[in-house]
């Protein structure tokens, strides 16, 4: 058996790390988008999670997502590529 059949993601974990993504990603381009000439992530306003920890968090969680579907370890069914904002 291949071993990387072995090492796939159970349908259910598949929906939720795709979720995930789709979360990261409008935290990451709501934080872009407050980013204006000579503004970075660590000068905008603060929650409970620093803006510019939340935003690396944000680009962490894409790039893994991306090494996962190179890897194809991801069961099929959840689009590939970079997931649109709502």
């Amino acid at each position: 058996m291949n071993s990387k059949k072995q090492r796939k993601f159970r349908v259910w974990d598949n929906r939720l790390i795709y979720e995930t993504l789709q979360k990261t990603t409008q935290i990451a381009n709501t934080v872009e988008a407050k980013c204006v000439e000579g503004v970075t992530p660590p000068d905008l306003p603060q929650s409970i999670v620093p803006t510019d920890i939340l935003y690396d968090l944000c680009m962490c969680y894409q790039a893994l997502y991306d090494k996962l579907e190179t890897e194809e370890l991801l069961q099929s069914g959840y689009p590939r590529g970079k997931p649109t904002t709502h």
